[in-house]
């Protein structure tokens, strides 16, 4: 639970440095996005890439990118395969062992698709509830 407090007291102290919701939020939103693609140990590099680019906070997105970690990585594949399959298949992964299954097409795509159809959600979905959060506590702390 201490991690948790202590992103919180990071994130606070980045509006008391005269950071924007808007500003927190988008960062957070593109770490988010980038924590979806689906090539372990990219993501420093797309994270610090499109902070450049986009001119944010490089520690905002890189902070939200360990979404993804060795703990919750595998889980998030196995969710963003099952999805990505359905969307191209219209059922379920098959899990197979044989050597004749095509890594590229039974596996990789619908990895891709997944992590682009649950992505962009989910980085919506940190980029409103973050920025709203942060309003709240700035009007509460106004007042």
């Amino acid at each position: 639970m201490k991690y948790f407090q202590k992103l919180k007291a990071l994130i606070i102290n980045f509006t008391k440095k005269g950071m924007t919701p808007h500003e927190i939020s988008i960062g957070f939103a593109v770490g988010i996005l980038v924590a979806f693609v689906p090539v372990f140990g990219t993501h420093t590099i797309i994270a610090l890439s499109l902070s450049a680019i986009f001119r944010l906070n490089p520690i905002i997105v890189l902070l939200s990118t360990q979404v993804s970690n060795p703990i919750t990585y595998p889980f998030q594949l196995f969710i963003c395969a099952e999805v990505g399959n359905i969307i191209l298949k219209g059922y379920l992964l098959e899990i197979t062992f044989s050597k004749d299954v095509n890594l590229l097409s039974h596996y990789l795509w619908p990895i891709v698709i997944g992590s682009v159809i649950l992505g962009i959600p989910a980085s919506s979905v940190s980029y409103f509830l973050l920025k709203w959060i942060l309003n709240k506590r700035q009007k509460k702390d106004k007042n």
